[in-house]
Formats: C-alpha cells, structure tokens, sequence
C-alpha cells in the first residue's frame, strides 16, 4: 500500500500536468486565434479587442503555473558544470542542498505574492486595460506557483533520497 507522502505526490504530479496541459491548449489557442482578429481587422468585420490582454494574462498565469511541472521534468534551465566535476556522492548532496534552497526561496517568494495579494485586494485597484482582471488575482497566481515549486523542490529531495535507498538495495552483494 502506497504512503501517504506517495499519493499525495501522485496527485499533486496530475494537477501539475493538468495545468501544464491547459497552459498547451491556451499556446494553441492563440496560433488560431491571433490570425482570426487580424483577419477580422483587415476584412472590416470586426475584432477581438480582448484578445491581446487575453493573451498577456494567460502567458504570465501559464508561464507560472507550468513551472513546477516543468521542473518534474527536468526540463528547466540547469547548469550542471560543478556537479559533473564532483563524485556521485558529493553531486547528490549538492543537488539537495539547491533543492532545499530552492524550496526556501520559493516560500518566500508565496509569502510575497500572498502579502501583495492581500494588499491588491484591500486597496481594490484594477488595471486600466480592456479586460480588467483585479491584480489581487493576479498575484495569487504568483503565489499559489511559488508554493506548487516549493512543494515539487522538496518532492524531488524526496525522489533522490528514494532512489538512493533502491539503488543501495538492488545492488548486487559481494561474498557468499
């Protein structure tokens, strides 16, 4: 029977791909829906005057929300100069030890984008654009990113500590 730490990550990895697929779809939508306003703008029948603003928050909501799927991945940006100069050992310390930074400054950067929501809320100021969106949602975005990459930072100090212990287990003994 799976633990509780096991289901959680299971569930929490189809929410992130959720998201991940949705931020997809949204990319999609708009390689259909750009070419139809200008097509609509230049045949005279009207446009979408929402739809670049539309756009701009999707980028920024998806941008943030697909990230953490993007580090299960392993498809982020990484440098890997140090870690390949060092043994296993000492390369699997130091990958942890950037993953609990990594939690660490993402909390902070949730608890940030919290405070600014709250603020953004209680001052209630809207931008001034077409499709007004209260800011205070917007940075709610930010923050509920923030904390999903704090959670997947320290699901991954999990997954290499599991490996490890597999990998430690399944080795073959030596002797009789």
């Amino acid at each position: 029977m799976p633990s509780l730490i096991s289901r959680f990550e299971t569930v929490f990895n189809r929410i992130n791909y959720y998201l991940a697929s949705i931020v997809a779809i949204s990319i999609g939508l708009f390689a259909v829906l750009i070419p139809l306003n200008l097509f609509l703008l230049k045949t005279g029948w009207g446009s979408m005057g929402w739809l670049y603003e539309a756009v701009e928050y999707a980028l920024y909501a998806g941008v943030f929300l697909a990230a953490p799927w993007v580090l299960h991945m392993g498809s982020h940006v990484r440098v890997d100069v140090i870690t390949q100069a060092l043994g296993p050992k000492s390369s699997a310390r130091l990958d942890q030890m950037v993953d609990f930074a990594g939690a660490f400054l993402c909390l902070v950067l949730c608890s940030y984008g919290v405070r600014s929501a709250i603020a953004e809320f209680r001052d209630g100021i809207l931008p001034d654009k077409n499709l007004r969106i209260d800011t205070g949602y917007v940075m709610m975005v930010f923050a509920l990113a923030f904390f999903m990459l704090a959670i997947e930072f320290l699901l991954r100090v999990r997954r290499a500590k599991v490996s490890a212990a597999e990998k430690a287990a399944s080795a073959p003994e030596a002797g009789f």
